[in-house]
């Protein structure tokens, strides 16, 4: 692939700054590299691949020529065909091997946003909620869920109440005379909306508010029929189509509610709770907010499903827009023909940073995945889970947005042709700031957490977890070296990331202790450092992912610690560049360093744009699913006009 997209050229054709320094000669070992990426579960990526390639999938490049109904069958039929084709049992994946199954819906993004986000409602959400949340009783229905004999939705949001789920108000009553639940949605507000998959639904995983004996227990999780096998809505529920959406038109949201429906007692969800057929609540969590906690944790695995296939939409991009730019050639010097665009500077230093930070998710996301998977064994990591699916969610979402309006530019007007991918992967993937948790407000489960540690390292003098760094902080003097060299170290760069975060969080700790020492209650305390709350997180993220890539580069193959060591150099200065008035102002990067950050963005942008067809063919996203290298080198049938020419 590289000998036919890398036209003769020379990266000092353009220009180069004074003073750069000198980058030690490094190479890329494609197939290693790739291996990198894969990780662990490369077994599960390549039997994906393999499904990818052996199928046809009808419309794949223009599903955005159908209407909304047309897309939503569409997607159905990919939806089947990856089912009939999954490579695990999904109770298995979903309770023992949550990483593999992750792996699986990152790996099917490189075919459609669409039938990621139905497989994730019908397999993360829904039957998450069976394996989770259920029991035996349950659990006997995942074989109907795994091959799309029955379809069931996550009915959790309601028109009045998104992200505070303890809000709700659908209500769910004990009556002891028939030993059954009545589902109720009070008024419309208290809808169920926007609800992924439920425009087909044989069952919807419903959250409301359980009674008994006039006693709310707060929110627990019930199987609602809505339609019988045939597809005919069944009485007592109403359903409204949310209709056409700026993307994601394959996915069938709907609003819907319920009047008064029957279910029987076993269709509550007990694994953490149960009613007995008398009416005895029983708590096996101790306390509502743990029973909560443990109720609304299924959203931890979703979101780090998401960050997984966010990343390989940014990955699908990435490659479209890099190969783009070795192609297509504009301008040059007097007399010696055009140059491709990527020999720019400002080419590099917009689309090198991505990169680099795209690669910089991947032993993050892969860490996130490794605590949650031992929840179920040692639950006391529940709470960190909790806090990374959050971070990783909101970062890498973030990221994305940010790299695929990017790419979409640095392809200039043919990024704008569907077919060419880029433009439907920005509409297909805005909502990601939103489901599954709303970015910002996830932040703050990510800041709580730190703030519940650092209380407790205080307390006991001695910090833990997440931030066992602290503890050594006065030893934890950056290395020494001076100038360039220093700002490239990157155990300099984690110094700075540490110093920032922690930081943030003494500050945010005093500021809440000060605001309710003056007559604040905790909440309107927390409510006004939200803005500090959200830098914080952010800044946690930024450490974690810079500490366990650096890590990674120590750890891989010999062959590509190079070209990772640059990839982690150049994130990391990216992410100080961005946030350099703190670092400046606080004093815990001297201005005289600060001046030379940008420069050195630049200098490895354009070392690392060298290696960046090799980077991107690593990602292996299959040439059946990217469009021409060039973007244009394509005929609308009937095109006769260039025929054998």
């Amino acid at each position: 692939m590289q000998q036919q997209l890398v036209p003769e050229m020379t990266f000092a054709q353009v220009s180069s700054p004074s003073q750069s320094p000198k980058f030690p000669k490094t190479k890329v070992d494609v197939p290693k590299l790739a291996a990198f990426f894969d990780g662990r579960y490369a077994d599960v990526k390549n039997q994906v691949r393999k499904i990818l390639e052996q199928n046809e999938w009808e419309h794949d490049f223009d599903a955005d020529t159908l209407n909304y109904h047309d897309q939503r069958k569409l997607v159905m039929k990919w939806a089947q065909i990856l089912a009939n084709n999954l490579p695990f049992d999904l109770f298995y994946g979903l309770r023992h091997n949550y990483p593999a199954y992750v792996t699986f819906i990152e790996q099917i993004g490189i075919l459609n946003p669409n039938v990621v986000i139905k497989l994730a409602v019908q397999y993360s959400l829904f039957s998450g909620c069976l394996a989770n949340l259920g029991t035996e009783r349950h659990h006997k229905m995942l074989k109907d869920a795994q091959m799309l004999k029955t379809l069931g939705c996550f009915g959790m949001t309601e028109k009045g109440h998104g992200s505070n789920v303890r809000g709700i108000e659908t209500t769910a009553t004990y009556d002891r005379n028939t030993r059954e639940f009545i589902i109720n949605t009070p008024h419309l507000k208290a809808m169920k909306t926007w609800i992924g998959g439920s425009g087909y639904a044989h069952m919807s995983a419903v959250f409301a508010q359980l009674y008994v004996d006039g006693k709310n227990h707060g929110v627990h999780v019930f199987l609602v029929p809505m339609r019988d096998q045939r597809g005919n809505i069944l009485p007592g529920v109403t359903v409204e189509d949310c209709e056409y959406k700026m993307g994601l038109n394959g996915i069938d949201n709907m609003s819907f509610g319920f009047d008064h429906v029957r279910i029987p007692r076993e269709n509550l969800l007990n694994r953490f709770s149960d009613v007995t057929e008398d009416g005895k609540y029983i708590n096996r969590c101790g306390t509502e907010g743990r029973h909560f906690g443990m109720t609304v944790g299924e959203l931890s695995g979703g979101r780090l499903s998401l960050s997984g296939h966010g990343i390989t939409m940014c990955k699908t991009a990435l490659t479209i827009a890099i190969r783009y730019a070795f192609k297509r050639k504009q301008f040059g010097p007097p007399g010696k023909g055009e140059v491709p665009i990527m020999n720019y500077p400002t080419h590099q230093r917009r689309l090198m940073p991505l990169l680099a930070r795209t690669v910089s998710f991947v032993p993050f996301l892969s860490y996130c995945l490794d605590i949650y998977a031992k929840k179920d064994t040692d639950p006391s990591l529940g709470p960190l889970g909790h806090s990374l699916s959050s971070i990783v969610k909101a970062a890498s979402s973030w990221h994305m947005l940010n790299l695929l309006s990017v790419c979409r530019q640095c392809c200039g007007g043919a990024g704008i042709r569907a077919p060419n991918k880029i433009s439907t992967l920005i509409r297909d993937s805005h909502v990601f700031a939103t489901f599954e948790g709303d970015n910002t407000v996830l932040t703050q489960q990510t800041a709580k957490y730190l703030l519940s540690i650092y209380a407790r390292g205080m307390k006991t003098g001695q910090f833990s977890d997440v931030l066992s760094y602290a503890s050594q902080r006065a030893e934890a003097l950056p290395v020494a070296t001076s100038g360039d060299d220093k700002l490239l170290n990157l155990k300099y760069q984690l110094y700075l990331f540490q110093e920032r975060e922690f930081s943030m969080l003494q500050e945010l700790a005093a500021n809440l202790h000060r605001r309710q020492q003056s007559g604040q209650n905790e909440w309107d305390a927390f409510n006004s450092e939200l803005v500090l709350v959200k830098n914080l997180a952010l800044a946690h993220g930024d450490r974690m992912i810079h500490e366990l890539f650096a890590e990674s580069t120590q750890i891989c193959s010999f062959a590509n610690s190079g070209i990772l060591t640059l990839l982690a150099q150049l994130n990391g200065l990216n992410q100080i560049q961005e946030d350099l008035g703190w670092f400046t102002s606080n004093e815990v990067l001297p201005p005289s360093l600060g001046r030379r950050v940008e420069n050195l963005i630049i200098d490895l942008s354009r070392e690392l744009s060298q290696y960046a067809l090799d980077i991107v063919e690593a990602f292996q996203i299959p040439e059946k699913f990217l469009p021409p290298a060039d973007l244009s080198d394509y005929a609308l049938p009937g095109n006769t006009m260039f025929n054998n020419k």
